[in-house]
């Protein structure tokens, strides 16, 4: 197993694609009225996909711009990676699934104000969950896209990243792994507060940063890394302070796992990169096989009926939608070669 320096030679995909699959498998639980499982004791599987996600993307995203430090190319290529999935499935979920599982007639369903207020979401600073008289026997009555709300706060640090950029503090690393480390100790100890997700993501994508900041001292020390990662930690958490552990952890082992080369996850990508598909249509398609299935349905019937369905929309999500739209970037004046295994 190596380090790869190959474009998409390396286990990024995998990853990416078991954080997504994992999401899947918490909100399973809880659209079925279960508890979802906790890792860690500390937090839900959801969640856990969800920091690897914000972890490996900060590594790939801060790639990007140091490759090519252009705010208006940056922000197109950001643009390109989430607006497009989303978009299809915003106009499929609002215009196609949501009239038929609706309670309401056509006409009223069009016409209902949360009909229109549903496509604020392409904004992506905001998310609108619900459609009009949809899923309202589910547990989770009028949700079609909850797992889309991590969205905005992953905009939101792409234009922190780009800022810091501009200003040129991404060429102090040693002072954005001081903030950051800083910030996870004020929020993690000092001041905790479950309902500041801006910092909380925030500080998962920033580890990602500091990382691929840091990846000319660890590149070839991947050993001395993994070690420092697990003592370090280990020391943190045993002292009180185990969030900040699994703030090295989490972003730590996604970045070094991510960036070798093992010869079978290695391949999980070779299909397409389904991770941004996965997360996009599981919740609405979970939601549809329990609203036509109903109770009766056997928990990993609907979880592997959803899996597969969810499975396929991603793959026609990647090939006619996504993948299209990366090849977009290419056209953009001064573009560069992608970071390695990345589609950021």
């Amino acid at each position: 197993m190596t380090i790869s320096t190959s474009n998409r030679l390396n286990n990024f995909d995998a990853l990416r694609i078991a954080a997504a699959f994992s999401v899947l498998l918490s909100h399973q639980y809880a659209l079925c009225g279960l508890k979802e499982p906790v890792v860690f004791g500390a937090m839900s599987l959801g969640t856990l996909g969800v920091l690897v996600f914000f972890s490996i993307s900060g590594f790939l995203v801060s790639q990007s711009w140091r490759q090519d430090p252009h705010l208006a190319r940056f922000l197109a290529k950001r643009f390109l990676r989430i607006w497009p999935g989303l978009a299809a499935f915003t106009v499929l979920s609002a215009c196609v699934l949501g009239p038929i599982v609706s309670t309401l007639s056509w006409r009223s369903y069009y016409s209902d104000a949360e009909f229109s207020a549903y496509f604020e979401s392409l904004k992506l600073f905001t998310i609108q969950y619900g459609l009009p008289g949809v899923f309202d026997n589910n547990i989770a009555p009028k949700a079609v896209n909850g797992s889309l709300w991590t969205i905005p706060y992953e905009v939101r640090c792409y234009l922190v990243l780009a800022l810091l950029g501009m200003v040129r503090l991404l060429k102090l690393p040693a002072l954005v792994v001081l903030v950051t480390l800083l910030t996870g100790i004020y929020y993690f100890v000092v001041a905790p507060d479950p309902t500041n997700y801006h910092l909380y993501f925030g500080l998962f994508f920033f580890a990602g940063v500091c990382f691929d900041l840091l990846r000319p001292h660890w590149e070839t020390r991947v050993p001395a890394l993994t070690l420092l990662l697990c003592m370090l930690g280990g020391v943190l958490f045993l002292s009180g302070a185990p969030r900040v552990a699994f703030l090295l952890w989490i972003a730590g082992f996604s970045v070094v796992l991510g960036s070798r080369s093992t010869p079978i996850l290695r391949r999980f990508g070779r299909y397409g990169d389904i991770s941004y598909g996965v997360y996009v249509y599981a919740f609405g398609v979970q939601q549809t096989v329990l609203w036509a299935a109903g109770k009766a349905l056997p928990f990993f019937a609907g979880l592997l009926i959803a899996a597969i369905v969810t499975t396929l929309c991603a793959l026609a999500s990647w090939h006619w939608i996504e993948h299209p739209a990366l090849g977009l970037k290419t056209r953009l004046a001064g573009s560069r070669l992608k970071p390695s295994g990345s589609v950021a």
